[in-house]
């Protein structure tokens, strides 16, 4: 009788009977993780469990390093899609990078400046979240067809649409700081809507039914969103308090670190062409879009 090593992978058969592993200990990781973030949480919004130092300038800062090392050792374990997990990881590494040396250098100060030298780190993530993305979805749609490709983008621009209506516009109007610091303020909820929308726009490419893999990544993504939406409208009134919502970049992180590890359909796997609501589900979202838009 064969036993599994306990340190061994967790393995087992997916729907098309291809064998997959997952280091077991992997769970054990994410357990502390999702302990950290929320004790992180409880703090931030309840002031439960001590000074709020500990937290924003530890526990925050743990779980982004962790996240980073998870995705960056997912691109060392799976061969088919590591150059998207590299360009993925090497973006939360810089985001690590940024938010460590910020506490380091800013941390208990009241009087930050902004930008900083950690905004070029924070930047630097956008570019690299962009190709990991294209590199996945080029693993799951080796092959193009232009109806995909053209949902897809249709869905981006109305995102992009609605993201510069309800995020950026309300930014621009309480604006006040500096040319460089105005630039930054406005590159991040930019950058995030863009992103955003590109995640929006490959789940018409798979035909509106994303996989697991791609909601959470989409869900990671949207925290971020939020949290960097939230920060840039209260820097640009003066009142910018990251403090009290920084667990939901770590969420953020988090999800996105899960999603590396979270089994994906066969690569190259058909994903079909929408039918019944599916196949008006764009029109009819892109006009509900456009009506609020304009009613907004």
């Amino acid at each position: 009788m064969s036993r599994r090593p306990r340190s061994g992978p967790a393995r087992g058969v997916d729907r098309d009977g291809e064998l997959y592993t997952r280091p077991a200990r992997l769970n054990w990781v994410w357990a502390v993780l999702i302990i950290l973030m929320t004790l992180e949480a409880a703090n931030e919004l309840f002031g439960i469990g001590g000074p709020p130092s500990l937290y924003e300038l530890w526990f925050h800062d743990v779980v982004i390093a962790a996240a980073a090392v998870l995705i960056l050792a997912r691109a060392a374990y799976e061969p088919a899609t590591r150059r998207a997990w590299l360009a993925i990881g090497l973006a939360m590494a810089l985001w690590s990078v940024g938010t460590i040396l910020w506490s380091l250098v800013y941390g208990g100060q009241t009087n930050v400046p902004y930008p900083s030298f950690a905004d070029v780190f924070w930047l630097l993530w956008y570019p690299l979240i962009g190709a990991g993305i294209v590199a996945l979805i080029r693993v799951r749609i080796p092959q193009f067809e232009l109806h995909r490709w053209m949902d897809g983008l249709a869905i981006a621009l109305v995102v992009l649409a609605a993201g510069f209506a309800l995020v950026i516009q309300p930014l621009a109007d309480h604006a006040h700081g500096g040319t460089l610091a105005t630039v930054v303020d406005f590159s991040y909820p930019v950058l995030d809507v863009m992103i955003m929308g590109s995640i929006v726009g490959v789940y018409g490419l798979l035909g509106w039914r994303p996989d697991r893999m791609w909601i959470l990544i989409g869900s990671g993504i949207l925290m971020t969103t939020i949290a960097d939406a939230a920060f840039a409208v209260q820097e640009a009134r003066g009142v910018a308090d990251g403090g009290t919502y920084d667990f939901v970049w770590t969420l953020g992180a988090v999800l996105i670190a899960y999603a590396a590890w979270t089994r994906a359909p066969r690569l190259g796997a058909d994903v079909g062409r929408p039918t019944g609501l599916r196949a008006v589900a764009l029109p009819l979202v892109a006009q509900a879009i456009a009506a609020g838009i304009q009613i907004y």
